[in-house]
């Protein structure tokens, strides 16, 4: 199968961003065979993904087979549905993201409210406090209760959220929001 490079390069960096891990060198491709394995419970080589990362040579054609696990391992069912929801989104098919739609706290004042979306069918209303600081007021099919609280530097649309969300006792634990193609609004109401 010949394949777009744009898209095989978002789907590269989408995989890196799930495995939390750069892949440059040999070693990385161990460490990235091992987690898809780990998580899919599927085998694709270290070889196979050399080539594809162009790490070594020999990736003109790809097996729909392999681009189907890797996209499994972003969260995405198969390549094909990658493909359409999130190389085909307007926004991420330049070669650079847009951050100038992004919502930065250090905007806001205390009291202003965010709506922020994320599939499937997931919805988040926030309450800045000042200092990072926001509040979910309300919440839609969505892990985070009314009441949760997360810190929070900046929100962009069709990018993933990374938020360190507080417990009770004002503990932190990474949180993330819209891993699967990032959130799709991001709205200061």
């Amino acid at each position: 199968m010949s394949v777009n490079h744009q898209y095989i390069n978002l789907l590269r960096q989408l995989v890196e961003e799930s495995a939390n891990h750069r892949i440059e060198t040999s070693t990385d491709f161990i460490f990235l065979s091992g987690e898809i394995q780990g998580r899919l419970r599927e085998n694709l080589s270290a070889s196979t993904l050399k080539r594809l990362w162009g790490y070594v040579d020999g990736y003109a054609s790809v097996r729909p087979s392999t681009l189907d696990i890797l996209a499994r391992f972003t969260g995405f069912p198969d390549w094909e549905t990658f493909v359409s929801d999130y190389c085909e989104v307007e926004s991420v098919q330049s070669s650079h993201r847009v951050v100038s739609e992004s919502i930065y706290a250090k905007d806001l004042t205390v009291g202003d409210q965010l709506e922020i979306r994320w599939n499937p069918n997931r919805r988040c209303l926030l309450s800045y406090q000042g200092e990072n600081l926001f509040v979910v007021c309300g919440s839609e099919n969505a892990k985070l209760k009314v009441g949760d609280s997360f810190l929070c530097d900046r929100f962009t649309p069709h990018e993933a959220l990374y938020v360190e969300l507080l417990d009770k006792d004002g503990n932190k634990e990474l949180f993330v929001m819209g891993n699967k193609g990032g959130l799709t609004k991001v709205l200061k109401i």
